[in-house]
């Protein structure tokens, strides 16, 4: 069965959303998991930078905002949403999930998957609407509290429509 539009994608999306309240059933105690900062601590608005289908001939640039909820499910993973655009008009609009796996006080690694609402604009066509996005980013805390990442990204659309070419993203992540 193929995904036929975005009018039936509505629902994960609006799931995927209603899951940021953090319910109880997904709580645990993170104080006593890892050592580093608290993703209360680091929850907020993040900004990126980068190239997004990149050797393929379709290069552009991309430019990101997500916020990070402070709701920690479990070791570290909670919810997030956001959006990017890029310079040829194409736009990404999502809600997800991320984790981040604290290794020692100042450096980190950040898993990150998303579903969302693709427009190609002037943009490359990746198959539709619906699209999924992974990436996974390596980050240092700085002294001064903010944190900057480097992470490597890939958006697909896991089949659901015949066309499926995918986009990778090289992007450079900073948050406070």
């Amino acid at each position: 069965m193929r995904f036929p539009g975005p009018r039936h994608g509505a629902p994960v999306l609006l799931a995927l959303l209603g899951a940021v309240a953090g319910p109880a059933a997904f709580a645990c105690n993170a104080d006593s998991e890892h050592d580093a900062p608290r993703r209360e601590d680091e929850s907020g608005l993040s900004f990126s930078t980068g190239v997004i289908d990149f050797g393929r001939g379709h290069e552009t640039v991309e430019v990101g905002i997500e916020h990070r909820f402070p709701t920690d499910w479990c070791l570290g993973m909670g919810p997030n949403v956001g959006a990017f655009v890029t310079a040829d008009g194409s736009f990404y609009v999502y809600a997800g999930t991320d984790q981040r796996i604290n290794l020692g006080r100042s450096w980190f690694i950040d898993s990150i998957t998303t579903v969302g609402f693709y427009e190609k604009g002037d943009g490359k066509d990746i198959g539709g609407e619906l699209e999924f996005r992974t990436g996974i980013a390596v980050g240092r805390r700085l002294r001064d509290g903010s944190r900057v990442s480097f992470g490597f990204f890939h958006m697909s659309n896991s089949s659901y429509y015949r066309r499926n070419p995918g986009m990778n993203s090289l992007l450079l992540r900073w948050s406070r």
